[in-house]
């Protein structure tokens, strides 16, 4: 991976890339060959690095990076454990390459059914209000699993689930009745909803195309709000998102970094919904893997 875009694209929200970046680049580079990944985030707070691989080595020294930066033993012991129990699917890898350098967090890409999420999710402190979100949501999404399991390095751990549903050409109706039901469950009011559908016909119109839902568990608890990521958005409609959510100082920050990283949309793009409002946006851009 090349470091110098990311300078500029850490300067771009006046931050400071870490200490210890090439030693966590060498540490992971066998990962980051094959899949490197920079995560824009609206409050500025850090650029996180993602990488993915089945390869439990990859996990391991991810691991050890986390352990170097003061992820607590307690904190490690619940990635492993997810790591070994999505053993054979695709593990994602996350953590701060500029900004404040706490945190990470590993996540599971495969179809696990509800009863093994269950399961996983009660053994690390997870209660029953949580589950019965769970179902509760894959009842609205007609699953019968999760695409994402992720869990944070935090004490006590948490979690994030990600449910996912095909935006279909002429289903428009029934996609944005089944978000609505979705956000309402997670506890988001009736005029945060209403925030967000503006933006949803914009970047759903887009079709056809996969939508990621997701939520958090926090002390074992749902917490209030989601976060609705969508595939392949232009840098324009990036720009879009932060205007509307207040922060139109940063709309030309993804346009910059496009500029930087020679592409022209996001992977992904997510807007944070909170109670009562759209509270942030994430912006995922895939970059070539080099030697460093």
């Amino acid at each position: 991976m090349d470091i110098k875009p990311l300078k500029k694209l850490a300067l771009f929200q006046d931050l400071e890339v870490v200490p210890d970046l090439d030693k966590v680049l060498g540490q992971l580079y066998p990962a980051l060959a094959n899949y490197t990944e920079l995560e824009f985030r609206s409050d500025g707070k850090r650029i996180d690095l993602i990488t993915l691989s089945n390869d439990l080595d990859a996990v391991d020294d991810f691991l050890s990076v986390l352990g170097d930066r003061g992820t607590t033993k307690a904190e490690l012991l619940t990635m492993t454990a997810l790591s070994n129990f999505g053993a054979g699917s695709v593990i994602g890898m996350k953590l701060p390459v500029a900004g404040s350098v706490i945190g990470g967090e590993m996540y599971v890409r495969a179809a696990i059914p509800l009863a093994e999420v269950e399961y996983f999710l009660k053994q690390h402190g997870v209660g029953s209000e949580a589950i019965a979100q769970i179902s509760g949501l894959a009842q609205i999404f007609e699953k019968d699993y999760t695409h994402i399991l992720a869990a944070d390095a935090t004490s006590p751990p948490s979690f994030s689930v990600f449910f996912t549903t095909y935006l279909v050409p002429g289903e428009e109706e029934r996609d944005r009745d089944r978000l609505q039901q979705a956000l309402a469950k997670t506890g988001v009011t009736e005029d945060g909803i209403e925030k967000f559908l503006p933006l949803h016909r914009l970047l759903g119109a887009s079709r056809p195309e996969t939508l990621y839902f997701s939520w958090r568990i926090k002390d074992g608890k749902p917490t209030i709000g989601a976060k609705i990521d969508y595939a392949g958005v232009r840098l324009g409609l990036v720009s879009e998102m932060l205007t509307r959510i207040g922060v139109a100082n940063q709309a030309r920050l993804p346009i910059k970094w496009g500029t930087q990283l020679n592409v022209r949309q996001a992977n992904y793009a997510g807007l944070v919904i909170g109670s009562h409002q759209l509270s942030g946006v994430r912006a995922y851009f895939t970059i070539p893997s080099t030697k460093h």
